[in-house]
């Protein structure tokens, strides 16, 4: 069993439920029992209730083999002389399973649901639906779900993920169980990381059963030092041989835009930045080269050393021919903004060359027509109807690069305020145009240690866009 951190450094798969069940059946059928792994599951969670000194604990059980999970979790509390109780939410259609004998045999206490009867508890165990979710809550399985969380001060541990997540794509129903920690099984499952999931599932455990090797492909990767790639400045590199970036936006009133982006794809790698705007009334940082936001000027841009071209963050919808010229070059191009804006409103044709849209759900929304589902489908859908590779920020970040999908597990709020997408498309530009092999997830990795580094120092608050443009060269130094 190990905890899902922050910086955690292996390298890990995620599987989304229809391929975790896949390989759950693959090692019932032909290596081991399934009972033997319910039981490794049932020893994971009961260490981790041990290493809490749980006294007493209550499970809920539902159908299936999250609530037979439950049974020999219980099994072994009452084996190790913890006060354990189970309560049955299928009481009388259960089945008489090897391992509801075996808390028969032991001697475990089984109840019918009875709100009026539920004894308070060290902790309570969400042994109710796992991964097995497929439509909203009913019944007793509903009522368990709204006790359970109708106590603030209640100790929960989900066994798989919490009742009323979708283990694939992270959607919450109403009445989600909000654990302290989920010990998942056998499989990382994506849904535990996407946006409002992560308010629900607590702490996040991972235990393979002892399952080394999985032959079936990943739904996704996630995100960390090892599968990213920083390129490593020649002692001889200067600004010419380092490729050029051109930034069209920041224009008048929404000059910071373009400043943040330009300045971190600076602090990234770029050589020089070329900054398209029509402001005339800002002083502009010395590191960025000015040039008006006409097409004659762009095309002297592209015609000296650019590589990469950012379109989008604060430049207004006025410049549609501007934006389909860098549409139409064979530049590395990213989206933005009213870059996004562009695009569901032209709908060009699809583009050859290398691009990459990094819209927030808003923008994403306006791109599929307000057909939005989960993160995963609408990245999916993005690709499908536009081409290209995707940055879909938030909690869960995902990302599309190499005919792959990496998640990033990392979550706060703080990255959520003004400015912090323009940061991104600036580092994105500046990893891109110095040779980074993976510019989409390294930029999201490197976003992520600065905002680390920076609350750390800072204890946990006050992260502004800029801080996380200032903290690059210390994280990039210390990364290689």
């Amino acid at each position: 069993m190990e905890k899902i951190e922050e910086n955690i450094k292996k390298n890990l798969k995620l599987f989304g439920t229809k391929k975790s069940r896949q390989i759950d059946r693959h090692i019932s059928d032909k290596e081991t029992p399934s009972f033997v792994y319910m039981i490794r599951a049932a020893n994971a969670a009961k260490k981790f209730l041990v290493l809490k000194s749980a006294k007493s604990v209550t499970i809920f059980a539902g159908k299936g083999s999250n609530g037979e999970d439950g049974f020999c979790l219980a099994a072994l509390l009452k084996i190790e002389n913890i006060s354990v109780e189970i309560i049955d939410l299928i009481y009388k259609d259960r089945v008489n399973t090897k391992s509801v004998k075996l808390c028969d045999y032991l001697g475990v206490i089984r109840k019918r649901f009875n709100l009026n009867k539920i004894k308070n508890a060290d902790w309570y165990v969400d042994a109710i639906i796992g991964t097995g979710l497929s439509r909203e809550l009913t019944g007793n399985f509903l009522k368990a779900s709204r006790f359970l969380s109708s106590n603030k001060k209640r100790k929960i541990l989900a066994l798989d993920i919490p009742t009323g997540i979708n283990a694939s794509k992270g959607v919450v129903s109403k009445n989600t169980v909000k654990a302290n920690a989920t010990l998942t099984f056998l499989t990382l499952k994506p849904g535990l990381f996407f946006d409002e999931a992560v308010e629900k599932v607590g702490d996040v455990y991972l235990d393979e059963l002892g399952v080394t090797e999985v032959k079936i492909d990943a739904d996704m990767h996630l995100i960390n030092r090892e599968n990213c790639h920083f390129p490593q400045l020649k002692k001889s590199a200067h600004k010419g041989s380092r490729g050029s970036v051109l930034c069209l936006g920041g224009c008048k009133g929404m000059e910071g835009a373009g400043i943040m982006a330009g300045i971190s794809s600076l602090r990234s790698g770029a050589g020089k930045l070329f900054w398209a705007t029509d402001s005339i009334s800002l002083d502009r940082p010395p590191e960025l080269i000015q040039v008006e936001p006409t097409m004659s000027d762009i095309k002297k841009c592209v015609d000296k050393n650019v590589k990469v071209a950012i379109v989008g963050p604060g430049l207004g919808n006025q410049y549609d021919d501007e934006i389909e010229f860098l549409w139409n070059s064979k530049l590395k191009l990213i989206l933005d903004a009213d870059g996004l804006r562009w695009l569901a409103r032209r709908n060009p044709k699809k583009r050859k060359a290398a691009w990459l849209g990094t819209p927030h759900f808003g923008e994403t929304k306006a791109l599929l027509a307000n057909l939005t589902s989960d993160k995963w489908s609408n990245i999916l859908n993005l690709k499908k109807k536009y081409g290209g590779d995707w940055i879909l920020k938030g909690p869960g970040c995902l990302v599309s690069e190499k005919n792959n999908l990496w998640l990033s597990n990392y979550s706060n709020g703080w990255l959520g305020t003004a400015g912090m997408g323009d940061v991104l498309t600036g580092i994105i530009s500046g990893l891109w145009v110095s040779g980074s092999r993976s510019p989409f997830r390294s930029s999201v990795l490197l976003q992520k240690l600065c905002a680390i580094q920076f609350l750390e120092k800072n204890n946990g608050a006050s992260l502004t866009a800029s801080d996380i443009s200032n903290t690059i060269g210390t994280c990039l130094g210390f990364i290689k």
